[in-house]
């Protein structure tokens, strides 16, 4: 299992490696943001049977907004409220 891991953590150095090349042909600014935007944390979110990272106070805005719901007596499946199209 170690050797795995450590097989998985080479893998996910040379993938990081690759997109920092990627991003140095871009402008300084550009750089900047887009570094600072992949130091946030994210969480993953599905709709529509596709998954997106959302960022982590976002994630956290849906969950208190999911406890709010739950405390006044409504039963909240979050697949109903953001799961579809249209919603």
């Amino acid at each position: 299992m170690v050797g795995l891991r450590k097989d998985n953590c080479v893998v996910e150095k040379i993938k990081m490696a690759e997109e920092f090349k990627e991003i140095s042909n871009l402008s300084l600014s550009d750089q900047e943001a887009i570094l600072e935007t992949i130091s946030e944390s994210y969480a993953p979110i599905q709709i529509d049977n596709r998954v997106y990272m959302i960022p982590d106070p976002v994630n956290d805005l849906i969950d208190s907004l999911v406890k709010q719901l739950e405390e006044h007596g409504c039963k909240v499946t979050i697949g109903e409220l953001i799961g579809k199209k249209g919603n």
